[in-house]
């Protein structure tokens, strides 16, 4: 019998980012010293506070189902969240959690994309933007970055780009700030410019702000408040993973309008149908903390991000505002080489980072700055010396 397959799915990619780590894991159990700059998540213990919370809500007999989207204690605390943190009024109706961000963000993809549709994406973008639009049918449209991305004083975006690449096929733009993978963050200027090109427009503003407490430079801002009309386009995606060192406990959500967040807790009704209660119960007790649960780790981050740019000091890179990732270009030392091949040599010399072209942008690695101290300086030389040798 022939074997059929979804062309779709087919052609989709596994994640760059994931499968380097899972490398580097392999690597380091075969005995080999690994410095790892590519996982994306803080080296930090979740708060044992929350790991309390989740383990007497077991003992509870949280383990049943729960309600699909969050139950209503988790989009409460969501709610006064967004109006303490980001000046943001949602109603828990417009409100939905998953199991991440990354799944939310899938499914807002299949609730407003159908196929041809095309969505922007600014380059440097996160890893699985681009192969989550694919498999909802629709088309990602980078746009390439400005001259200006090394420059701590340039626009992070190229907003005649994004006029340019405008087509009647233009649905949305994926916007991420505090960004993965350069740690930029748009300041009002930048997002005002966003905001006036999503009005010409009128095109959805999907708002990827998972790295939101790690705002070092200047504090956070959310797009919608600073322009409240956009509120029927505008969709803003969040988590847990980052600010409260949760990767692996999968809490995400979503705040748009109540007719999409419908389509969203539908689509979870037929996937992962929920988030397992006592997860629920510790995610709340996270949310109603807020910033300072991790205030002290914030502050680890931070020096390691200046102890980054200054062991970097000569070479180029984005400008490091927010999350805990500097973006080296190596365009002018890479003699020759794609940053495919430089990251695989790297990996060799035991040293794993993630090349460019996972984020849209070759000619750049992708460090994260999640080690130790100690850690951080002898894999950021070894970085150095392969670099520049002759």
């Amino acid at each position: 019998m022939e074997r059929l397959f979804s062309s779709r799915i087919a052609a989709l990619s596994p994640s760059p980012t994931l499968a380097l780590n899972s490398k580097a894991a392999e690597l380091v159990a075969s005995g080999k010293k690994i410095f790892n700059f590519a996982v994306g998540e803080p080296d930090f213990p979740t708060p044992q506070a929350v790991v309390d919370i989740a383990i007497d809500s077991l003992r509870r007999g949280r383990t049943r189902y729960g309600a699909s989207g969050g139950g209503k204690p988790l989009r409460d605390a969501i709610a006064a969240k967004l109006r303490r943190d980001n000046n943001l009024d949602f109603s828990i109706d417009e409100i939905v959690c998953g199991i991440g961000a990354k799944e939310i963000l899938f499914h807002v993809f299949l609730a407003l994309l159908n196929d041809g549709d095309e969505v922007l994406l600014p380059a440097p973008y996160w890893v699985s933007y681009g192969d989550q639009i694919r498999a909802a049918g629709a088309v990602p449209v980078t746009v390439a970055p400005p001259a200006s991305l090394t420059d701590p004083n340039g626009e992070a975006i190229d907003f005649a780009g994004l006029e340019s690449a405008i087509t009647p096929h233009t649905r949305a733009i994926v916007i991420n700030s505090p960004n993965n993978p350069s740690g930029y963050m748009l300041d009002h200027a930048e997002l005002t410019t966003l905001a006036a090109f999503a009005r010409k427009h009128k095109i959805w503003v999907i708002a990827d702000e998972i790295y939101e407490y790690m705002d070092f430079e200047r504090p956070h801002t959310s797009l919608l408040s600073l322009h409240p009309d956009l509120r029927s386009q505008f969709i803003l995606i969040n988590g847990l993973s980052k600010g409260f060192a949760m990767t692996g406990w999968r809490v995400g959500y979503a705040a748009g309008p109540k007719d999409v967040m419908d389509m969203v807790r539908n689509l979870e009704s037929h996937s992962s149908t929920c988030i397992p209660g006592f997860i629920e119960d510790a995610a709340t007790y996270a949310l109603n903390e807020g910033r300072a649960l991790m205030a002290p780790a914030i502050k680890t981050l931070d020096r390691r991000r200046k102890l980054t740019m200054m062991a970097l000091d000569g070479f180029k890179f984005a400008r490091p505002d927010g999350a805990f990732y500097i973006f080296l270009d190596v365009r002018d030392i890479s003699r020759g080489r794609s940053t495919l091949e430089i990251s695989a040599q790297l990996l060799n010399d035991g040293v794993a980072v993630v090349p460019g072209e996972a984020f849209g942008v070759p000619g750049f690695l992708r460090i994260s700055y999640t080690l130790g101290e100690q850690e951080l300086l002898a894999g950021l030389e070894r970085i150095k010396t392969f670099l520049l040798q002759p």
